[in-house]
């Protein structure tokens, strides 16, 4: 072999050596610091499978910069002992009997000797330690991450409802926006009302103070949506007549629809629930233009269409809610016939009351609220005069009246007397009752009596 091929194999041979005890030493540091991280690596997985405060990618992100980490640590800790070429040299030779040839050779004092057929080399892999503690520490991990854990339910932030009141006016304007029954600012006003209130503490929802106020807002929604579909069946109403009796109805009866017609549309502009947005523009349009009273026969035809389906979609948006007690349209689902004949009527028909004549009324007398108060009478005292059967009488029933005086023994009085010595002088505040309220309650009690 050329002289250049056996420096080669032997400089070869040397570095070789060298990186293979280095390996060993850092191999020895890390095997250790690896089965740590394994160990904790697993405490960890298991801990997030069981209480998911993190996603468990972020571990095994961990349990790798970890190992990562302990390489760099190993090779700083285990540099103390590496070996160089030089020193793994003198080992070689040492090795395989070669005296100091080989060091001989490389200072250029001498010839490098004949490379042999197999090197033997001084130091063997055990391989068993390193390969257990690698197959331990990923055999842990992967029964930390395949054995079954019961996930335990975090301790959630207690969630407190909105009081019904509240929920039940969302849900009116849900489903009125969905009908587009009514405007949209008309909707934005209360959901900003009822914003307000949830502003407060979700301690405080259920307070007196708080229930009493979205009990009033849930009161005074109600209270609109009636008005709004009590104005919608009037104009309806007005606008129909006037559109079927054309005009074979007299001037003044005219103007008295017309005005009818207008104050129901002036209220339904007015109102705190407006209809939607394109009955309102026509009413203003109109409005504008001739006034309500003097449109023609297809404007009176197109504005009664739009009042019932507005009217419709109102009572479409709330018929899951009976207790609002909507007005019924005459044009809306048929409901409501005019009598016999095409005029209107006395209401002869089924349903609701027919709309009436001129100078009629609808025919049944409606039962309406009266300003002034109806006396039953239920506070009077009455004499019974009968014989009285003491197994029926009634709670406030009047069994007798009689008249007399009392009997007085004017010589019961004998003149003052001394009251005597006191028995007891008190402990202070003993005869006052004294009440142990809790802190919760104490606050309560500031807040209403200061």
């Amino acid at each position: 072999m050329p002289p250049e091929k056996t420096a080669s194999y032997w400089q070869a041979a040397t570095r070789s050596l060298a990186r293979r005890v280095n390996f060993g030493w850092w191999l020895e540091h890390w095997t250790g610091w690896l089965l740590g991280s394994a160990l904790v690596g697993a405490v960890g997985i298991l801990f997030v499978r069981w209480m998911p405060v993190v996603e468990l990618r972020w571990v095994w992100y961990a349990i790798g910069a970890a190992l990562v980490m302990g390489a760099a640590l190993a090779w700083w800790l285990g540099r103390s002992r590496f070996e160089t070429p030089q020193a793994a040299r003198i080992r070689l030779e040492d090795a395989l009997g070669l005296k100091t040839r080989l060091s001989a050779a490389e200072a250029g004092v001498g010839e490098w000797p004949a490379p042999p057929e197999q090197i033997k080399w001084p130091l063997q892999w055990r391989w068993q330690r390193p390969v257990t503690v690698l197959a331990v520490s990923g055999m842990v991990l992967l029964l930390a991450a395949w054995v079954p854990v019961s996930s335990r339910e975090m301790n959630k932030k207690r969630l407190v409802q909105a009081p019904p009141e509240l929920e039940k006016v969302k849900e009116w304007l849900e489903n009125l926006q969905e009908e587009k029954a009514v405007e949209e600012e008309s909707v934005e006003e209360v959901e900003k009302k009822i914003a307000e209130l949830l502003q407060r503490p979700a301690e405080d929802w259920y307070e007196h103070g708080s229930l009493e106020a979205a009990g009033n807002l849930r009161d005074q929604t109600a209270e609109m949506l009636r008005e709004l579909s009590q104005n919608l069946a009037d104009a309806e109403r007005a606008a129909s007549a006037l559109q079927a009796a054309g005009d074979a109805l007299p001037q003044e009866a005219k103007d008295s629809l017309g005005n009818q017609l207008g104050g129901a549309a002036q209220a339904m502009r007015t109102g705190g629930m407006k209809p939607n947005e394109q009955l309102l523009q026509q009413l203003q349009q109109m409005a504008a233009a001739n006034g309500l009273g003097n449109m023609s026969k297809e404007q009176l035809q197109n504005l009664a269409k739009q009042l019932q389906k507005n009217a419709q979609a109102l009572q479409d948006a709330l018929k899951n809610s009976p207790e609002l007690k909507l007005s019924e349209c005459q044009g809306c689902n048929g409901k409501g016939k005019n009598g016999k004949g095409n005029k209107p009527g006395e209401g002869e028909g089924d349903g609701d009351p027919g709309r009436g004549g001129i100078t009629r009324g609808p025919g049944t007398a409606p039962l309406t609220l009266n300003s002034e108060e109806t006396n039953l009478n239920t506070t009077k005292t009455e004499a019974i005069n009968s014989q009285l059967d003491m197994n029926r009488v009634a709670p406030g029933d009047l069994l007798t009246v009689s008249d007399g005086k009392h009997e007085v023994d004017k010589n019961a009085y004998q003149g003052p007397k001394a009251g005597g010595a006191i028995s007891n002088t008190g402990d202070g505040g003993a005869a006052v009752w004294q009440n142990s309220l809790l802190p919760s309650e104490r606050e309560a009690l500031k807040r209403y009596f200061k």
